[in-house]
C-alpha cells in the first residue's frame, strides 16, 4: 500500500511542539502504522510523517496539532498581548498559563473545526492567518486584564486572582504525586504514571513544573521526600492552598 507523506514545519517560535506531536504518535509507530523523522531545513524545524492514510491516525494528528493550538500558540498569544508589569518571573508565567487553559475545552473544539490537513502545515503560518476566531476570544481575555492592572498587580490582589483562575480550570487528574530526583522533579499521577500533559521543554524546569500543575489543575497535590525543601514547592503550596500535602518518606 502507496504510504501518505505528511509535513508539519516551523520557525523557532513553536518548534518544541514538533517533538510533543512526534510523542502523541508512539503507539501508531511501534505498530508500523508510522514512520516519523524531525529534521531542520533551511532554519525552520521539520516533521515528517509518512502514514498508511487511516482516518486513526489522521484524528491523532489533528488532535495533538489542536493541542499545541491552546498551549503554545495561545501562550504566545497572551504573552505578547498582556501588559502587566509582573516582575516575578515565575509568577508571570503562571499568570499566563493558567489564562491559557482557561476555557481550554471550547478553545480545543474550536481549534479542531479550524485545522484542516494539507501535505504541507506550516504551523506558524496557521496561526498567523487561520486563528481569528480563537484570537478574537483571547484577546477579550487580554483587554479585561490589561484594563484592570493596577488593580491586578497588587502582590494580594494578582495572587488571590491566581489562585481563583486555578481553582476553576478543568480537573484532568484528581491527585498528582511530586518526586524529588538529583536533577529533576517527577509530577506523575495518582496510580503513579507519567501525566500525559504537553509542556514546552523549552521552559526552564521550575516553569516546566508550574505549567504541568496548571494544565492538570489537580485537587490533592502529594510532596514526596525532600520536595519540603524545594523553593518551587513553596510557591506551589502558596498557589495551591489547601490541596498540598508532604508525604513524609525514610
Amino acid at each position: 500500500m502507496e504510504r501518505e507523506v505528511f509535513s508539519l514545519s516551523t520557525d523557532g517560535i513553536f518548534s518544541s511542539s514538533l517533538r510533543y506531536i512526534d510523542r502523541r504518535l508512539e503507539s501508531f509507530k511501534k505498530g508500523g502504522a508510522v514512520t516519523t523523522e524531525i529534521v531542520e531545513v533551511n532554519g525552520r524545524h521539520q516533521l515528517a510523517v509518512k502514514f498508511d492514510g487511516s482516518r486513526k491516525v489522521t484524528s491523532a494528528l489533528v488532535d495533538a496539532i489542536a493541542d499545541v493550538v491552546i498551549t503554545d500558540c495561545k501562550y504566545h498569544y497572551i504573552e505578547s498581548s498582556l501588559n502587566l508589569p509582573i516582575n516575578d518571573e515565575i509568577s508571570r508565567h503562571a499568570f499566563i498559563r493558567a489564562l491559557s487553559n482557561f476555557d481550554h475545552t471550547q478553545d480545543l473544539c474550536i481549534a479542531k473545526s479550524l485545522i484542516k490537513l494539507t501535505p504541507n502545515f506550516l504551523l506558524d503560518s496557521f496561526y498567523t492567518f487561520s486563528l481569528d476566531a480563537l484570537k478574537a476570544r483571547w484577546q477579550e481575555v487580554c483587554a479585561l486584564a490589561n484594563e484592570n492592572a493596577c488593580f491586578l498587580v497588587c502582590d494580594g490582589t494578582f495572587r488571590e486572582l491566581l489562585r481563583f483562575l486555578i481553582s476553576n480550570l478543568e480537573s484532568r487528574h484528581a491527585e498528582v504525586h511530586l518526586f524529588q530526583h538529583a536533577d529533576r522533579v517527577e509530577v506523575l499521577s495518582g496510580n503513579l504514571k507519567p501525566v500525559d500533559i504537553y509542556v514546552n521543554d523549552e521552559l526552564p524546569p521550575d516553569s516546566q513544573i508550574i505549567s504541568t500543575l496548571i494544565s492538570i489543575a489537580p485537587k490533592r497535590i502529594f510532596l514526596h521526600k525532600d520536595t519540603s525543601s524545594n523553593p518551587v514547592f513553596d510557591f506551589i503550596r502558596d498557589l495551591f492552598r489547601g490541596c498540598v500535602q508532604i508525604v513524609q518518606t525514610t
